[in-house]
């Protein structure tokens, strides 16, 4: 027979013959009470949080109008610091780096040796060609005095077949006269003549020996001169060589990065370091593709390094663009130089930066505030006879404390310019204005 006696009773409690609730009756009961009592307790604060429809009235908002006003068409840009100009090392050629003198951040004086790469293979062929140069200096030498004694003794025979010639032409003449007295014989005439002729011979073969052993020595000398110049190129490279494999800087100033290290192996124009000026800074932005057109030499640029503003030019403009990690546009590489340079930059840090690409003429604008954000830059609630509306719009640059308004608004419009964050998904509302 089924359970008929009221959970509540106002008489004596039932004897054990008859029937009791089961206890897990009691606990699903007292547990549904609960569970209600939090479900309620949740809507009530919900329905606090916000407005629940259009006739709720949302008191004394902060309100601006839209005027015209010039402002600046700025370009919000990121970026990096670089440095402007820094000496970069490369290796001289092949080899094997005995030792490095330096670490990275180290300052460096002009001229300081940064490191040595071996030279021993170097040495080695600077001596055999200082041995060969030596040995060439010998010859040329020992052909000089060869010549030098050959051409007194060459002269000497010269003037011998000289005299000759003489003797033989005196003997003619002699004969000559003879001859016209019957004196002498027609073959005493032709021996004389013949004597002569055998002078004048001498005297050709003489000379011929002269010039044959002149043009020679000036042909040897010529050779051996250009021999001696090879080789003294050679050597003065090999000098040279075996200084520059002491690398040093030029310049001087902070060693930015070492890419070598005591035993490693070195190939001709490796890189080995970079050397400068911290001084020597630049900012290095990235300029979205969709604004470069606006972007020209020239340009002022505010530069912020951490808290500080730093003023600067546009200095070099990429000329073509490349994908950006932080963006899902591409972006153009524009360089900044400093007007006034940051004390002690850190070198790849990043700074954001303002290009000030021009400024518009009676532009409509709104001052910046929270509503831009909580309504996403896209929707403004504007105030007609107390009623807030919501409105689409779409705003351009933004240039310090205003921004500008491409559509949506008209000049002289009032608009909610605080947090739409408890009214954004109405449409429209009342507003109550405090007392101005």
């Amino acid at each position: 027979m089924p359970n008929t006696s009221p959970i509540f009773q106002d008489g004596p409690a039932p004897h054990a013959s008859q029937g009791r609730k089961p206890a897990t009756t009691w606990f699903i009961i007292l547990g549904t009470v609960v569970v209600l009592g939090i479900a309620t307790l949740g809507i009530s604060s919900l329905v606090s949080a916000k407005p629940q429809n259009a006739g709720a009235i949302i008191k004394n908002p902060s309100i601006a109008t839209v005027e015209k006003k010039t402002i600046r068409d700025i370009v919000s840009v990121s970026g990096v610091l670089e440095l402007s100009k820094k000496e970069i090392i490369t290796s001289p050629g092949d080899g094997v780096v005995d030792t490095v003198y330096v670490q990275e951040g180290d300052q460096v004086k002009p001229g300081q040796a940064l490191l040595q790469i071996g030279i021993s293979d170097l040495q080695s062929q600077l001596e055999s060609k200082e041995l060969s140069l030596e040995k060439l200096n010998r010859q040329i030498e020992q052909s000089t005095v060869t010549y030098n004694f050959g051409r007194k003794q060459r002269a000497i025979e010269i003037d011998a077949a000289k005299r000759a010639v003489d003797d033989a032409q005196r003997e003619l003449d002699k004969v000559k006269t003879l001859k016209d007295k019957n004196l002498a014989s027609d073959q005493d005439l032709l021996t004389a003549q013949q004597k002569l002729q055998s002078a004048q011979d001498g005297l050709v073969k003489a000379q011929i020996t002269q010039d044959q052993a002149e043009a020679t020595y000036q042909l040897d000398m010529k050779n051996s001169l250009a021999d001696k110049g090879i080789l003294e190129k050679d050597i003065q490279d090999l000098k040279d060589k075996i200084a520059a494999y002491t690398v040093r800087t030029s310049r001087g100033g902070t060693v930015y990065s070492l890419s070598v290290e005591a035993g490693g192996t070195v190939n001709n124009y490796k890189e080995l370091a970079v050397v400068a000026n911290p001084a020597d800074s630049r900012a290095a932005l990235d300029v979205p593709e969709t604004r470069i057109g606006s972007i020209t030499k020239g340009l002022p640029v505010t530069v912020y390094v951490g808290e500080n503003a730093f003023p600067a030019t546009v200095e070099t403009i990429a000329p073509s663009a490349t994908s950006s990690s932080s963006s899902s546009g591409s972006v153009v590489r524009v360089t900044a130089v400093f007007k006034t340079k940051p004390e002690k930059p850190t070198i790849g840090s990043s700074v954001s930066a303002e290009i000030v690409a021009g400024t518009i003429q009676d532009a409509l604008v709104l001052p910046r505030g929270p509503y831009l954000s909580s309504g996403n830059y896209s929707t403004v609630y504007v105030i007609s006879n107390g009623i807030a509306k919501k409105q689409t719009v779409k705003f351009g640059v933004a240039d310090g404390s205003y921004i500008q308004v491409m559509s949506g608004l008209n000049e002289g419009d009032r608009v909610i310019i605080s947090d739409y964050r408890d009214f954004i998904h109405l449409d429209s509302f009342p507003v109550e204005e405090g007392s101005r």
